[in-house]
């Protein structure tokens, strides 16, 4: 059977490698912040740790490691530039344990340290959200700001 169709079944299992190397890729991206290893990621594809090391490096261009490290940095830095949030409490709520690796890491990738990225841009408090139930009730007019309002109590 495999000499009779040759393409056919290459291109099953490799539709179903892809498969389960986007759900594990999908796992690190949303959870990045639990502590996920290889291991876990293998599991989740169901393949051994080293052949999924291997596979995920051939159709995505990295290690698993490295894919999942730096959807971590990303993270921390979306937090860096929106939030005041120390940089233990960044580097502890996307997942990683150690601030000296993080700032390192963090430096690698986005040429400065942690405190210096978020120097560089606007304070956070300047984008801070108010909802929008909060402006409306607090923009609506008072009750005696309007000349009908003062004539119709006054009868």
């Amino acid at each position: 059977m495999r000499a009779r169709w040759p393409g056919i079944l290459d291109a099953m299992a490799h539709a179903l490698n892809a498969r389960h190397l986007r759900r594990a890729k999908d796992l690190a991206d949303a959870r990045y912040a639990e502590p996920l290893d290889v291991a876990a990621l293998a599991q989740v594809a169901g393949l051994s740790p080293a052949h999924f090391s291997r596979t995920f490096r051939e159709a995505f261009g990295e290690s698993p490691h490295a894919y999942l490290l730096t959807r971590r940095l990303e993270r921390a830095a979306a937090l860096l530039r929106n939030t005041d949030n120390s940089v233990a409490d960044i580097c502890i709520a996307v997942g990683l344990t150690s601030i000296g690796s993080f700032t390192t890491s963090f430096k690698r990738m986005f040429g400065a340290t942690p405190t210096a990225y978020r120097a560089s841009f606007p304070p956070a408090a300047t984008f801070a959200r108010v909802p929008a139930c909060v402006v409306h009730a607090y923009s609506r007019p008072q009750l005696r700001t309007f000349r009908e309002d003062d004539r119709q109590l006054r009868e």
